[in-house]
């Protein structure tokens, strides 16, 4: 093994201190048939370590391996042959060895209280200024020795200096750098059999008269919060200079007046440190910190004040900031400054008109958005600091909110057969509307987003970030009825978000709009479509349904507005906001008018029964109600001149006058069965010369108490109970 015998007699072979390149060669005695050895390294414990195959040719096995092996260890080679397809069982041969491995610097550290203490990333003493480094780690061999230089770059040193190594005592390699900037220390360890190590190189930086800082204190104290009040302890952090994070070491001593009340030895950057309270007493109290980063290490002191109990904070102040102007600006901070000593924690509370609105001990408790109820009323941010041992300390800002704008809607869209515009928002801030009513063009796509006043964020998309950004004040769910796919979601191309579709020649036939956010409890949004049969329909809010299903119709324009919670708006039409055919088609209405003589033909839900273009009187009609998933029916009665109230009448019958001169001028309409359970059903009558009357329902009067008026048709429309009623503004029955 690297040209000496391998037998019984144990022979050591030296690494480079990671790893140890071994060559060997087995031969065999007389001519064999044998074509492979198998080798197996054995650890000290008798574990193999590593293993391999290598082929016999002509009597004769050589290798050549790099190994990770450690120092002082004795390992033991054993070759099996392999006959045939059978390795043998037993070992041909066998042989130990041992491995040493020169030193390997592992960690230096800076050595405190030298005349610089040289690191990392920031420019400390001076050409000429000597400082020290530490070796704080060396594995595998043991150092005898170690060898360093001081270089301008990384490279390998042409010339070394050397320090032997005293026996229990640190290695203190000396650093007296020649010139300013970057400069490397080059360390390396030697054995006491001569071998070097690997060197080892640390970068710093040397500082110039304009560039040096000095080093931060080697120790600070100080208290903390008492997790465990009245056991007569007092906790301190005693932390080290982080320019000894890597490897924390040596031990403090913490002193009030001459008495020692405590100490620790670092395992970590910061330690706690329990000292009894009863010698300090109350109030503020200094206590003095001796600390030595190793044995015969100068002893580098510092004095912290902390309060042993009871301490009054002095001054402190705090105040309402915004970007903007903080009456208006919703993003409202309180900055706390002014407080001696610097308290550890805060409690923030805000105030509207004297009340609590918020409240919390982060970071993020010192932000407040302020809504709409804020709005004239003062805001007050009451702050409280507290430190260990101090009492706690309340300071106030106040600020009187003015009136901001109220939120609006941005909104717009596409019509089928217009082109696409790639750069264009498709979104106007106060839009009357988008489309054209009665162009003929159907609305195939729409974009709607909340417009806020300045501070305010929101969100076109519906979906709540996952990029740590602020969650949106007010957002839009938004959903279209798509010709031939139904309900879909929101979609997007080229950053623009929308519901409906892009060049598929699909109208869009129904949607709604959903709020969400902070704002949402203050603000309702509301929608309408204007559909050639029915002219403007009635408006929707807060993700009622908008438009029709069932009926193949268009879209061919569209409003959105954005009102202070409870403000209602009306139609002047009357007409619903939304007419599905699967709930309209299971009512079937007929009219019968006074100068025709004839049935006109059904026509279903939501649709006019009779003429608004004429004055001609509605003399009677025919409601059927067929319900397609619950039985039951309609009942219908007619006011009618000479009788007043007749009865109700049951599914397709006639409620008025037939083949009368009577005049009939109202309507009620009930449902029955399981019809009753789950819709409600509205009615409206039409006269001459007033037109739309307001919708009645479930049994209310429709129509006028005078037969003088002439009441020339009705509309009759399902709502499943919890849908939206339609809304006109008007009495459903003049008196």
């Amino acid at each position: 093994m690297n040209g000496e015998a391998c037998g019984t007699e144990l022979a050591w072979h030296t690494g480079t201190g990671d790893y140890i390149d071994l060559q060997w060669a087995t031969t065999f005695d007389a001519a064999t048939e044998v074509s492979s050895v198998y080798y197996t390294i054995l650890g000290p414990d008798g574990v193999a370590v590593t293993w391999f195959p290598d082929p016999v040719d002509g009597g004769l096995s050589t290798v050549e391996r790099e190994l990770y092996l450690s120092h002082g260890n004795v390992y033991t080679l054993v070759v099996r042959v392999r006959e045939g397809d059978v390795w043998s069982t037993d070992p041909v041969a066998s042989c130990r060895f041992g491995v040493r491995q020169p030193p390997v610097v592992a960690l230096t550290v800076p050595v405190l209280g030298a005349g610089a203490v040289y690191v990392y990333g920031e420019a400390r003493g001076g050409a000429g200024v000597a400082g020290q480094y530490l070796v704080a780690a060396t594995r595998q061999g043991e150092a005898v020795a170690y060898e360093y230089a001081v270089t301008a770059n990384s490279s390998r040193p042409a010339t070394w200096e050397s320090i032997a190594v005293a026996d229990s005592s640190p290695a203190l390699i000396p650093v007296v750098p020649t010139a300013s900037g970057s400069q490397y220390l080059h360390v390396r360890g030697v054995d006491r059999y001569g071998v070097r190590g690997p060197a080892r190189w640390k970068n710093f930086l040397v500082g110039t008269v304009s560039t040096t800082k000095p080093a931060p204190p080697a120790i600070t104290v100080r208290g903390l919060e008492d997790s465990i009040s009245g056991d007569g302890r007092l906790p301190l952090e005693v932390t080290l200079t982080s320019d000894l994070e890597v490897r924390p070491m040596g031990e403090v001593v913490l002193r009030h007046g001459t008495q020692e009340v405590g100490r620790t030895t670092f395992d970590a950057q910061s330690e706690t440190v329990l000292v009894e309270q009863a010698p300090l007493g109350t109030g503020f109290q200094d206590i003095a910190a001796e600390y030595r980063q190793f044995e015969g290490a100068p002893t580098l002191s510092a004095t912290a004040r902390i309060c042993a109990d009871g301490c009054p904070f002095a001054g402190g102040k705090a105040t309402i900031t915004a970007y903007d102007d903080v009456r208006l600006d919703p993003n409202l901070y309180v900055e706390v400054s002014g407080f001696s000593p610097q308290p550890t924690s805060y409690k923030f509370e805000w105030l509207r008109a004297g009340k609590v609105v918020s409240s919390g001990r982060s970071d993020e408790d010192a932000h407040y958005l302020s809504l709409p109820p804020d709005e004239g009323h003062t805001l007050t941010a009451r702050v409280t600091a507290y430190g260990p041992g101090m009492a706690p300390k309340t300071v106030t800002a106040s600020v009187k909110i003015g009136d901001r704008e109220d939120a609006d809607v941005c909104y717009g869209g596409k019509t089928i057969g217009s082109r696409w515009l790639t750069r264009y928002t498709y979104c106007s801030p106060q839009t009357v509307s988008f489309g054209v009513e009665g162009s003929g063009r159907a609305i195939e796509m729409l974009v709607a987003e909340p417009w806020l006043a300045p501070g305010y964020t929101s969100s076109r998309a519906g979906e709540l970030p996952d990029d740590g950004s602020p969650t949106p004040a007010y957002w839009f769910d938004l959903e279209g009825y798509v010709q031939g796919q139904g309900w879909q979601g929101l979609k997007v191309k080229d950053t623009i978000y929308y519901v409906g579709s892009v060049g598929q020649n699909r109208r869009l036939e129904a949607f709604r709009i959903d709020d969400g956010g902070v704002l949402a409890p203050y603000y309702d949004v509301w929608y309408r479509a204007y559909v050639p049969k029915y002219g403007w329909l009635g408006w929707a809010k807060n993700g009622g349904n908008a438009g029709t299903v069932g009926f193949a119709n268009r879209i061919e324009s569209i409003q959105i507005k954005v009102l202070p919670k409870g403000k209602q708006l009306t139609s002047g039409s009357g007409n619903a906001a939304y007419y599905s055919a699967a709930t309209q088609r299971q009512v079937h209405v007929r009219s019968y008018l006074q100068t025709s003589n004839v049935w006109r033909t059904p026509v279903v839900g939501g649709s006019t029964a009779g003429l608004t273009s004429t004055s001609q009187r509605l003399s009677a009609v025919r409601v059927d109600v067929d319900g397609t998933r619950y039985s039951g029916g309609v009942q219908v009665a007619a006011k009618v001149e000479g009788d007043g109230w007749r009865g109700y009448v049951s599914n397709d019958r006639v409620a008025g006058t037939y083949h009368s001169a009577h005049r009939v001028s109202a309507y009620k309409m009930r449902l029955t069965g399981q019809m009753a359970e789950h819709y409600h059903v509205y009615y409206r009558a039409h006269v001459a010369g007033i037109g739309w009357l307001g919708w009645a329902r479930n049994g209310g009067e429709a129509g006028s108490a005078s037969y003088t008026k002439r009441v020339t048709a009705v509309q009759v429309l399902l709502v499943p109970k919890g849908d939206p009623a339609p809304q006109s503004g008007r009495v459903a029955y003049l008196r």
